[in-house]
């Protein structure tokens, strides 16, 4: 379906639906103040053709976001302060 071979039921672990990452806070000195942490079926293979991501976006101060498109995607942001 996406290029990548569905996981065997007898082989799911716990760890197929389990990512840690997240929570470490990226450095945002760059040209647009923000770094992304993308976590898709490549860290956490149980999302596989479930068409879900997740992303944790650190912003500077002055950070910006830069308008981009996703085609047929949602997008849900939560801003949290430090």
């Amino acid at each position: 379906m996406n290029g990548f071979a569905c996981k065997s039921s007898t082989t799911v672990q716990a760890e197929d639906f389990s990512f840690t990452g997240l929570h470490i806070p990226r450095n945002t000195r760059n040209a647009v103040g923000s770094a992304v942490t993308a976590v898709t079926m490549t860290q956490i293979t149980g999302l596989n053709t479930l068409g879900i991501s997740m992303v944790r976006i650190d912003f500077a101060s002055w950070g910006i976001n830069s308008p981009h498109a996703h085609p047929k995607v949602s997008e849900i942001l939560t801003v949290k302060p430090r």
